[in-house]
């Protein structure tokens, strides 16, 4: 009997320290991302001079995420999601060598840029749902919330370290020395794969087509009126809410003469909020009623990025992108564990592809439209008011979201 007890705690055990070693190894590889995205917006703002050359960026790595992730997702749940997550990575790596090597020896163009942009995210179309639908793998249901927020925080918490990094070695070493810097993080992901064990990691999914596996996913979606709903709203927020971070060079360069070192600090004030907020959210476990904290924090990340937009100087902007990082990172956060806990294992894969693509690759897709924006409005000097109108668009989004997401915490807890 004892024995019977114990084998389900050391179990639980090991799935924790499988989700660490994760956890771990996709922080370190994705300061090294943020150090190559730092790279790759400054060379571009550099070689062009065109706020709309960085909304192309975006749309380069934009394309791929939208297309791709169903593709993705069909395949993560029934494939061994380990085995993917090492030909990804691999894949990243390479492609954050090739461009250190374009740029070093003087060759490196825009198009270069936007093509490893394009490839790389690709490769995320995969990567992405494969580990989002492994953390249900590696932690207890009752530990979503807590592990979701800790996940959140591999990305933005990132954004502490890495554009503060890139900032300091941007001007002395070039742009170069980010993306090799970048190919070597990926090891860290590499390495955790390596040391996992017991992990029950091939997907559940039926036999079928590509085809049919991605048109399964959507008509559950589809049918499920709660998932489509945070979907949507995930969609537009980031469309709206999440695109003004490829305006950042412009604001550190030419609004506020920060220089590359400010452009660092921009983003690591994101990103330090994002860590507060997800530490603060994985250490409270649950929220009561997930609703109308998701109306709060939509509504609060609306008004910080109209804040930031008209804000005078760069201190006041670092503060308020702190608050921005904080709020937008509980904000998905819930979105995401309602998304994790709704789904069955066999769709898993599929419905986080779609919240990969409402939460990286859309973002990406409104940085063309706030980069045109900005052009029309003056060019390099009108993107504090394409910013401007982003915020006030998602605060009407999420004005007209709140009475459905009202109307469901009253019926969980009816």
């Amino acid at each position: 009997m004892q024995a019977s007890l114990a084998r389900p705690t050391r179990f639980a055990a090991l799935r924790h320290r499988n989700f660490m070693l994760l956890w771990v190894g996709v922080i370190v590889s994705n300061i090294g991302t943020w150090m190559q995205n730092v790279g790759q917006s400054w060379q571009v703002l550099q070689l062009t001079d065109s706020p709309l050359w960085l909304g192309l960026l975006g749309l380069s790595f934009a394309v791929p995420m939208v297309i791709l992730p169903l593709v993705g997702g069909a395949v993560v749940d029934r494939a061994p999601r380990i085995r993917l997550l090492y030909f990804t990575q691999i894949g990243l790596m390479l492609i954050a060598f090739a461009l250190a090597a374009l740029t070093w020896l003087g060759a490196v163009s825009v198009w270069h840029i936007l093509l490893a942009s394009f490839l790389g995210s690709a490769l995320l179309a995969f990567d992405n749902p494969a580990r989002q639908a492994l953390v249900y793998d590696l932690v207890p249901s009752e530990d979503m919330l807590s592990a979701l927020s800790l996940n959140a925080a591999t990305y933005n918490g990132a954004a502490l370290i890495g554009p503060a990094l890139a900032g300091m070695l941007l001007a002395p070493f070039g742009a170069a020395m980010l993306f090799f810097v970048n190919g070597l993080s990926f090891l860290a992901v590499l390495f955790a794969l390596a040391a996992m064990r017991a992990v029950r990691s091939q997907g559940s999914a039926a036999p079928a087509s590509l085809g049919a596996a991605m048109r399964a996913g959507l008509a559950y979606v589809g049918r499920t009126r709660f998932v489509l709903g945070l979907l949507s709203l995930s969609a537009l927020t980031a469309v709206f809410g999440r695109s003004y971070q490829s305006l950042l060079p412009v604001f550190a360069r030419d609004i506020w003469h920060a220089g590359p070192t400010g452009y660092g600090l921009l983003l690591s004030a994101a990103g330090a909020g994002a860590l507060v907020g997800a530490f603060g959210l994985a250490a409270r476990g649950r929220i009561r009623r997930q609703g109308a904290a998701m109306i709060a924090c939509g509504l609060m990340f609306a008004l910080l990025i109209a804040l930031f937009a008209l804000s005078p100087s760069f201190v006041p902007g670092i503060v308020l992108l702190f608050l921005t990082g904080g709020v937008a990172t509980v904000f998905g956060t819930i979105i995401a564990t309602e998304l994790q806990l709704t789904s069955p294992n066999e769709l898993r894969g599929r419905v986080m592809s779609l919240y990969a693509i409402t939460l990286i690759g859309l973002p990406s897709l409104g940085a063309l439209g706030v980069g045109g924006l900005a052009e029309r409005l003056g060019g390099l000097s009108g993107a504090p008011r394409a910013v401007l109108a982003g915020g006030a668009a998602m605060g009407l989004i999420m004005l007209v979201a709140a009475p459905s997401l009202w109307r469901h915490d009253r019926s969980r807890s009816a």
